[in-house]
Parts: structure tokens; sequence; C-alpha cells
């Protein structure tokens, strides 16, 4: 069957999206199993906090679409 990639971002953890030409930074917020069964992470703009989004863990661990932020961003 299916494998699920380990997820190990923790709240605090910042990433960028993967083709983000701006280099947004999201900050993980809250970890969360959501109705469904599936792991999703909040995460806030760390230059907007009211602006959040909501992806699913797998997601998140998918260097398709979320890299960690560079070493040195600070929240």
């Amino acid at each position: 069957m299916f494998k699920r990639k380990s997820f190990d971002a923790q709240v605090g953890d910042m990433f960028v999206k993967a083709h983000d030409n701006k280099k947004t930074v999201w900050v993980v917020e809250k970890i969360f199993e959501h109705v469904d069964g599936i792991l999703h992470a909040r995460l806030y703009n760390k230059t907007h906090p009211k602006t959040m989004i909501t992806v699913s863990a797998s997601t998140l661990a998918d260097p398709d679409f979320f890299c960690r932020a560079p070493a040195g961003t600070e929240v």
C-alpha cells in the first residue's frame, strides 16, 4: 500500500514555498490531526502574522511544495 512520509516539523519551524520568488517565510503555529485523520500544519506569514495557511503534513514535507527556511532566519 502507500507509505506516509515522515513528518519532523515542530511548532516554530520555518518554511518557504518552493517556487515563491518573494521567499515569504511561513512559521508553523500548530500541528493537528484533521477530522479526516490526516495530519496538518497551520502556518502564519512571518511578516504578516494574521495571514495563515493550512496544509497537510505530507505537502509540507514535500520539497516540490515547501523547503525549510534558510539558516539564520529568526521568528
